[in-house]
């Protein structure tokens, strides 16, 4: 596969959690940085813009394949959330940037995620999931409440979201979470997950 990805998160959780959920690709032989905006700023335009030139130029001589925007859409729509990106980051990119810039999102949230995988998530936590666990993950209503709910009285961090993620099958969710199948789609072969 031999693809250097660069991936543009929201915060520290996806920064620690996606390499694990996604190690069945780094496997074979893709490789993956994950960078997150500074000071917890919002992924908006002129932010990605910044991370994706950084990471690009700091790259030389071996630059990413491509670049992977992943937005949470939380209760919004996937194309309400990735249209404002996907209209103004490849203009804003093109002139210096040769790689592509695709978009996915996490439906809900990142957490949402760790759901498909359901056998080894209640391994992990040691308890039922209760009713979260739908034919669907992506359609958990606030996923990440869920989880901390479900950790009773552990405090979720972005090292408690890598825990989980390690012990996560990142094939199992791939198959059972359409918006975790984008993301991977994305990586893998270039087609924009929106």
């Amino acid at each position: 596969m031999n693809k250097h990805v660069v991936v543009v998160a929201s915060g520290d959780t996806e920064r620690r959690a996606l390499p694990h959920l996604v190690s069945f690709l780094t496997k074979s032989g893709m490789t993956l940085d994950v960078r997150i905006p500074p000071r917890h700023r919002q992924l908006r335009a002129n932010v990605v813009e910044g991370i994706i030139k950084s990471a690009w130029y700091e790259s030389y001589p071996v630059q990413p394949t491509k670049f992977v925007v992943l937005v949470d859409v939380d209760q919004a729509a996937p194309d309400d959330v990735l249209a404002p990106l996907q209209e103004q980051l490849p203009q804003r990119v093109e002139q210096t940037v040769a790689a592509d810039v695709l978009f996915a999102y996490a439906q809900q949230h990142l957490e949402a995620w760790f759901f498909a995988d359901s056998e080894n998530l209640r391994q992990y936590l040691d308890r039922s999931l209760g009713s979260a666990e739908p034919s669907s993950p992506d359609t958990i209503h606030d996923p990440k409440r869920h989880l901390i709910n479900l950790l009773g009285g552990r405090v979720y961090t972005a090292r408690t979201s890598e825990e989980i993620a390690k012990r996560l099958d990142g094939r199992t969710i791939e198959q059972r979470s359409p918006s975790f199948s984008g993301f991977v789609d994305a990586l893998k072969n270039g087609a924009d997950a929106s």
